[in-house]
């Protein structure tokens, strides 16, 4: 009988502590590198120019949507605003909530250039901009007369 009960008890299932102990451990070293991996996932210039395209892109829509004209002028190095008005040469008037700040670690090399988006969604002018990350690395974005926004 006492054989019995002794036998039972060691049958019983459940984790024994060093078990728990390699489990953790494993589960703290792939976090680990997954964490340190993340790193790698932030990219200024990517995001900069993807959310410059996506901007862009919106004023165009909203241009074409409210069929006005809708001008897009950097308002510094790390920010563009759009502004509205009856053509493309005439008063415009601020749009709010319609600017865009680059990510931080990015910014506009110029900001002597705009555009100005018809009713019918297309540009004034061919537009071609450089965005710079603080590492020197480059990408271009251009907005065609067709109203097309493409990163080069």
């Amino acid at each position: 009988m006492l054989q019995a009960l002794h036998s039972r008890v060691s049958t019983d299932a459940g984790f024994s502590v060093s078990e728990l102990l390699v489990t953790i451990a494993l589960i703290a070293i792939l976090s680990a590198g997954a964490v340190s991996n993340l790193k790698e996932l932030d990219d200024p210039l990517s995001d900069a120019s993807f959310t410059v395209t996506h901007y862009l892109r919106l004023v165009r829509a909203r241009a074409i949507s409210q069929t006005s004209f809708i001008e897009v002028v950097p308002g510094s190095t790390t920010t563009i605003a759009a502004s509205s008005s009856d053509s493309c040469t005439g008063v415009m008037t601020p749009i709010e909530g319609l600017t865009v700040n680059l990510p931080r670690g990015s910014q506009l090399t110029a900001t002597d250039w705009s555009a100005c988006f018809t009713p019918r969604g297309l540009s004034d002018a061919n537009v071609l901009f450089t965005i710079r990350d603080t590492d020197g690395r480059t990408r271009s974005v251009e907005i065609a007369l067709g109203g097309g926004v493409q990163i080069q």
